[in-house]
């Protein structure tokens, strides 16, 4: 299965054939609309039912568990087992490497220079398959950064052209602190864990996990008090004084502290790799909030709106996001856990209409009907409906790369920003975005 590929917009691809050579083309949001249109008020005023909450918690529950079971992307990590086989690890190894097993070489670059033979067999031989035992005891982690996903055990980047530095081959995603991994692997030189995540499994570096025991695991699977981050991003200060950043959805376990002050358990790792916690007395405020958001259309547009601006992060790269984690990191701050990238999205939404088929009218008279929120996917991208503006043109709000626009000089242009759009710009083969998508997905 290619999770890697439906991180949005194929760009890394794209990008081969427009060439970095002369460094990454200067970003411009031509086709992002301005004013009223490109504020979550102009929206939010729209909606005569746009406050009211539209799952409870208990349903939310019932909801991620439904998720989980039409999407094997997603993991119930308090039930996952405790051991593993070999075998059953080496798979998940193969599979996280997606289109680089067993192939031969890619023809990629690592900075200016084609990957040589040398630097292919290392990291593949640093997946350390062949040294895996029969059973696989799962060891217990948190991060304490937030930290990249990797499809093979390397912090180097392999890229489609020389001297690109935004759209890594090798990047998965990118995971916040103070979220729970199983770890299932070593890497050959020690310095990366294999590890499932609730959404993910690949290589992340080892200084970023702190083991533990699974008790004190259990409480960042499932706290039972928790904050939620509900700005784009956020810095929290732990114990030490140093600054880690959090992304919009995080969640992170609380409690009580001697004064009974509500307290973040923010996650460090000491000298031997094991996990320490330190309480750190929370101010909740625009950017955190004690539990999630309620289930709203109208939070669904305020918190999508957070992300206004943002640069393009391709698979969580630039400490932002891309089109899947946007809309991702949107649902996750109300509680709803959708799958990471936007092929398994469309795959995994209860109710989703095909646009197999239809013609331009039919697909804009289509979207008009739809909810705020609802998912709006074609090939290899994913976008947020917003509702209709005062022309009755239906508008979407996207982590967006780049277009083509066939109508003035059929060149690519990159956006690489959060961005409000119509469903007019064109792709490499001159297609509106109308006329590509596959279907619309919604909750409910």
């Amino acid at each position: 299965m290619n999770y890697q590929s439906s991180l949005c917009i194929a760009a890394a691809a794209l990008a081969a054939t427009y060439g970095f050579a002369g460094g990454m083309p200067a970003a411009e949001a031509g086709i992002a609309v301005q004013g009223e249109q490109a504020t979550a008020e102009y929206w939010t005023a729209r909606q005569p039912e746009g406050e009211k909450i539209l799952l409870q918690a208990e349903d939310i529950q019932k909801l991620n568990a439904s998720l989980r079971a039409r999407n094997e992307t997603l993991r119930d990590l308090v039930d996952f087992p405790s051991s593993l086989t070999g075998q059953q690890v080496k798979n998940r190894i193969f599979a996280a490497m997606q289109d680089y097993w067993p192939a031969e070489k890619p023809e990629e670059y690592a900075g200016s220079h084609i990957l040589t033979p040398a630097e292919w067999e290392y990291v593949r031989q640093n997946c350390n398959t062949d040294s895996l035992p029969e059973k696989v005891e799962v060891q217990y982690g948190v991060t304490t950064k937030r930290s990249d996903m990797r499809l093979l055990p390397t912090s180097d980047g392999w890229y489609s052209a020389p001297n690109d530095i935004h759209y890594d081959n090798l990047q998965g995603t990118a995971i916040d602190p103070a979220q729970p991994v199983a770890v299932l692997a070593v890497s050959q030189d020690g310095s990366f864990y294999f590890v499932q995540s609730k959404d993910y499994q690949g290589w992340m570096a080892a200084s970023n996990v702190a083991l533990t025991d699974y008790k004190t695991w259990l409480n960042y699977v499932e706290p039972q008090d928790f904050v939620v981050v509900i700005s784009n991003k956020k810095k929290i200060a732990g114990s030490g004084g140093a600054e880690e950043l959090y992304q919009m959805g995080a969640t992170i376990p609380c409690i009580k502290d001697s004064n009974g002050r509500l307290a973040l358990q923010l996650p460090s790792r000491n000298a031997a790799g094991r996990l320490e916690i330190a309480t750190s007395p929370v101010q909740l405020d625009n950017t955190l909030h004690k539990g999630y958001l309620p289930f709203s259309y109208n939070n669904a547009i305020r918190q999508a709106f957070r992300f206004l601006g943002d640069v393009y992060g391709w698979g969580g790269q630039d400490e932002s996001v891309d089109c899947s984690s946007f809309v991702q990191d949107v649902y996750r701050s109300m509680g709803i856990q959708i799958p990471r990238d936007a092929d398994q999205q469309e795959a995994a939404m209860p109710v989703n209409q095909s646009f197999s088929g239809l013609a331009t009218a039919e697909r804009y008279e289509k979207i008009k009907q739809a909810k705020p929120g609802t998912l709006c996917f074609k090939p290899g991208h994913v976008m947020m409906y917003l509702g209709k503006n005062n022309d009755g043109v239906p508008m979407v709000i996207h982590s967006a790369s780049s277009y083509y626009d066939f109508k003035t000089d059929a060149q690519k242009h990159y956006i690489r920003q959060v961005i409000v759009s119509d469903m007019t710009y064109q792709n490499s083969q001159g297609t509106q975005t109308i006329d590509g998508i596959t279907s619309i997905g919604s909750i409910k």
